[in-house]
C-alpha cells in the first residue's frame, strides 16, 4: 500500500513541482476541455479505492436472492475438460466479474471461488487446491487463511464466508445442490452474487450449508447472506469462520469479521464452531469505512470544494488539485493527491457578415475560415442553406445565389454557428449611369444599396460641370433623387460624383439626371 507524508508532498505539488502527481488509490477524473462560454465546471473524484481501505461490520437483514436463468456454474478446467465444479477442496477457473471492485484499497477484475466457501482475488490459485483443515488458534487476521504462498508468507485477499469444510464431490448430491453465480440489476446498481446452496459437509454429509456472498457496485459493499450452517463436531472440532482479509505481507495482515472491534456487540463468527440454523438466518454487510476527507484546490492554492463532486465557476484554464486524507485498516493516516487540468478553449475568430447582397450574375465567396485554427487540435467545417440541407465542408462556400447560408464549425468537439444571409440584388454590381426622376416609380432614384451593404457608403459627393457641389450625404444608400441640398430640383444635365466608401476606397464617375 502507498503511503504518502502529507506536509512533504504538499511542499512538492504547491512549492516545487510542476510535474503530474501518480496517486495510487485515488482519481481527481480525466483532463477536461471547455467550449467557449460555459462558466462552470464540475469537478468528480473516484475515491472508492481509498474508502475501502478499511471496513466496518454491520448487521442488516437477511435476503436471500434466488437463483434465476442467467446464473453459470463455477467451472473447472481439470485433465484438459472443463465442467462445473463438483471436485472436493479445489478452487474454480478465474472468473471476470461485471464490474471493478475495490478490496482494502485494491481493485480487481477477476475472482476464483472455491469449494469450500471462500473467494480467492487472486487468478493463478484457479483449479489448486482449496485447503480445507483450519486450526482454532489460526483466527482473522491470519495470512494463512484461506490461502497463503509458503514462500512469500503473502495473503491473497479473500472472502470467507463461511469458509469450512464442505464437500461438493459426494457421489450423491442433493438435488438442489448449486454452486453458481450471477449479475443482477442495472449499473451502477448491479450485484454481484455468488450462491453455495446445500451444499455438504464434509464427513457429515446430511448437514447442508447455505450461503451467498454479493457485491454491490453502488457503494463498494459487499454481503454474506447464511440461510443454513450447521456443525460437524466430528471432523474438524466443527470450524469454520467469516470474514475478509487483505492482500499483504506479514505484519501488515488485515481483516474484519462479525464480531471484531467495528462491531463487537454482533456474534463472533471468527474461527470458532459456531452454527447458523434456518430458523434464525444471519446477514452481514463490510461497508468501506476509511474515514476519508477530500479537499480540492484551484491553482491559487485556495480551498474551493470538500465533496467528492463539486460545480464551480470557471473562466480561465486551471489545473486543479484533489486531497484525500484517509485511513488504512490499522488506523494509520495517510494523504493522496491527483491533478486534473481544466482546458478553456479561445473562441475561433470567423470574418464572415451576417448579411450582404449577391448582385445579378456576380458569383460570390462566402469564407468561414477560422483564423485562430493554429489554437485547436481539429477544426471541422459544415455549410448548409436555410433548409439545412449540406451544402459543402470545407471553410469556404461559393454561391450565386441568394438565400441564407450557416457554417456549423467544430473546434475540438466544440460546436459554433455562423450565419450570412445574402440578398439578391436585381442589377449588376455597377453604379447607375443615369436616373430619370419623374415620378413615374422606374429610375427615380440613385440605387446604390449594393455598395451600402457590401463595403459600406461614408460619403457621396455630386457636382455640376462648374465645379459646385449641389449634393451631399453621409451613410448614403438610396436617398439621391435630383434634387439639391435645399430641395430644389436640378435641371437635367450631365453630374460628376465621388462615392467615398468606408474600407478607404473612392469611386469617381459622370451620373445623367434626365427630366
Amino acid at each position: 500500500m502507498k503511503r504518502n507524508n502529507y506536509f512533504i508532498l504538499f511542499v512538492l505539488i504547491f512549492g516545487f513541482s510542476t510535474s503530474n502527481i501518480q496517486a495510487q488509490h485515488i482519481d481527481a477524473g480525466p483532463d477536461q476541455v471547455l467550449c467557449n462560454g460555459e462558466t462552470e465546471v464540475t469537478l468528480q473524484a473516484d475515491i472508492g479505492r481509498v474508502l475501502t481501505g478499511r471496513y466496518r461490520v454491520e448487521s442488516v437483514p437477511f435476503n436471500w436472492i434466488p437463483i434465476d436463468a442467467t446464473a453459470q456454474d463455477v467451472m473447472i478446467t481439470d485433465g484438459g475438460t472443463t465442467s462445473p465444479l463438483r471436485i472436493d477442496d479445489r478452487y474454480g477457473d478465474p472468473i471476470d466479474l461485471p464490474f471493478p471492485v475495490y478490496f482494502y484499497g485494491r481493485t480487481y477484475d477477476k475472482i476464483v471461488v472455491g469449494s469450500n466457501g471462500d473467494i480467492i482475488f487472486e487468478p493463478s490459485v484457479a483449479t489448486t487446491y482449496d485447503a480445507w483443515s483450519i486450526d482454532p488458534s489460526e483466527l482473522i487476521p491470519n495470512h494463512t487463511l484461506p490461502y497463503w504462498n509458503n514462500s512469500s508468507s503473502l495473503s491473497f485477499a479473500s472472502i470467507m464466508g463461511a469458509y469450512h469444510d464442505i464437500d461438493i464431490g459426494i457421489p450423491t448430491l442433493p438435488s438442489t445442490t448449486a454452486l453458481k453465480y450471477m449479475t443482477i440489476g442495472t449499473a451502477p446498481n448491479r450485484k454481484f452474487v455468488v450462491i453455495y446452496e446445500d451444499i455438504p459437509q464434509f464427513s457429515c454429509n446430511n448437514l447442508l450449508t447455505s450461503q451467498e456472498i454479493v457485491f454491490n457496485e453502488s457503494d463498494y459493499s459487499f454481503e454474506v447472506h447464511i440461510k443454513e450452517k450447521p456443525v460437524c463436531g466430528t471432523w474438524n472440532d466443527g470450524l469454520a469462520v467469516l470474514g475478509t482479509q487483505n492482500e499483504e505481507l506479514l505484519p501488515d495482515t488485515c481483516g474484519n469479521y462479525p464480531g471484531d472491534v467495528t462491531s463487537p456487540t454482533l456474534p463472533n463468527r471468527n474461527t470458532g464452531p459456531w452454527e447458523i440454523l434456518p430458523t434464525a438466518p444471519e446477514a452481514y454487510k463490510f461497508v468501506p469505512d476509511a474515514n476519508a476527507s477530500v479537499k480540492w484546490y484551484d491553482d491559487n492554492r485556495n480551498v474551493i470544494g470538500s465533496d467528492t463532486e463539486i460545480t464551480i465557476p470557471f473562466d480561465h484554464t486551471t489545473t486543479y488539485t484533489l486531497e484525500v486524507t484517509f485511513e488504512d485498516c490499522h488506523g494509520n493516516t495517510f494523504s493522496e493527491f491527483d491533478e486534473v487540468t481544466v482546458t478553456k478553449l479561445p473562441a475561433p475568430q470567423v470574418e464572415l457578415p451576417t448579411e450582404e447582397i449577391i448582385c445579378q450574375n456576380e458569383t460570390k465567396i462566402l469564407d468561414g475560415t477560422v483564423l485562430n485554427a493554429s489554437d485547436y487540435t481539429t477544426v471541422t467545417y459544415e455549410w448548409v442553406d436555410g433548409n439545412g440541407t449540406v451544402l459543402s465542408n470545407d471553410p469556404k462556400l461559393t454561391i450565386s445565389d441568394g438565400g441564407t447560408y450557416t457554417v456549423n464549425i467544430s473546434v475540438d468537439g466544440c460546436a459554433v454557428s455562423y450565419t450570412d444571409v445574402v440578398t439578391p440584388y436585381p442589377f449588376e454590381c455597377r453604379v447607375p449611369e443615369a436616373i430619370s426622376p419623374n415620378g413615374d416609380g422606374d429610375n427615380d432614384q440613385w440605387f446604390l444599396d449594393y455598395l451600402a451593404q457590401k463595403t459600406g457608403i461614408d460619403k457621396v459627393e455630386i457636382f455640376d460641370r462648374r465645379g459646385v457641389m449641389v449634393y451631399d450625404k453621409q451613410d448614403y444608400t438610396n436617398e439621391f433623387v435630383g434634387k439639391n441640398n435645399n430641395g430644389d430640383d436640378l435641371p437635367a444635365a450631365t453630374y460628376f460624383y465621388v462615392i467615398k466608401l468606408k474600407d478607404g476606397k473612392k469611386l469617381t464617375g459622370w451620373l445623367y439626371l434626365a427630366r
